[in-house]
């Protein structure tokens, strides 16, 4: 148990702050970190943009585009419901105009 403790303390040391201050050691170090973030992504888009170029498909595609099996009558049939719906509010339906 005793050498559990001690390989513990020596683990969080690392992660301690210390006595002394150094802002400076501290800035470089987030800089070094977000500048290898930013060149492992950089690569990341190079890999994929050179994989999309190249013509492999990304994820999953499918090969024959999706067609709808919908008859012309009926789409015609539903523009002349709303033609009819539409001569009915300007001709039959009356509105009260609660302003006046």
């Amino acid at each position: 148990m005793k050498n559990l403790k001690l390989n513990f303390g020596s683990i969080t040391r690392i992660f301690r702050y210390g006595d002394r201050i150094n802002p400076t050691r501290d800035w470089f170090l987030l800089l070094g970190i977000t500048g290898i973030v930013l060149c492992v992504s950089v690569a990341w888009n190079i890999w994929l943009f050179s994989r999309v170029t190249s013509g492999e498909a990304i994820g999953t595609a499918t090969s024959t585009p999706a067609t709808t099996n919908i008859q012309l009558d009926s789409i015609q049939s539903l523009f002349s419901t709303r033609s009819a719906e539409r001569a009915r509010y300007v001709s039959t339906y009356r509105f009260v105009d609660p302003s006046l």
